[in-house]
């Protein structure tokens, strides 16, 4: 498997466990293969909890182009190295990413302009 598609599949796992999110706080998602839902200007659920090697299915439910990005973190306000992560993919779409990092707390965002300012953020634990 080449190092992009790996890259493109981790994020995308990201994007299923980090992007997901509803209007706030409410319990993590613990399994350890789940989906993240995508759309305009959230993650649903927001909070995910995984375990190593996880595969997240990230989908695109908005209307406009998204992405699942994880970063070290642990902040996601806080703009900080990529780790893993999808590439931009349209509505209807959806990326599987794998995740093998080690534990600990990473940042779940939207790199696409605009959008982590507003409010496409999340956290994503792996233990």
């Amino acid at each position: 498997m080449s190092p992009r598609l790996l890259t493109t599949l981790c994020c995308a796992a990201l994007v299923v466990a980090g992007c997901g999110g509803d209007s706030g706080g409410g319990s993590p998602s613990t399994p350890s293969d789940l989906t993240v839902r995508m759309s305009e200007y959230k993650f649903v659920p927001r909070a995910v909890t995984i375990a190593p090697g996880a595969t997240i299915r990230v989908t695109n439910e908005g209307q406009i182009a998204h992405n699942l990005k994880i970063e070290r973190g642990p902040d996601p306000k806080d703009e900080t190295q990529e780790l893993a992560g999808t590439d931009s993919f349209l509505p209807g779409d959806s990326e599987t990413l794998e995740v093998n990092l080690p534990r600990g707390r990473y940042a779940m965002v939207c790199t696409v302009p605009g959008h982590r300012e507003l409010g496409m953020t999340g956290t994503i634990r792996v233990r």
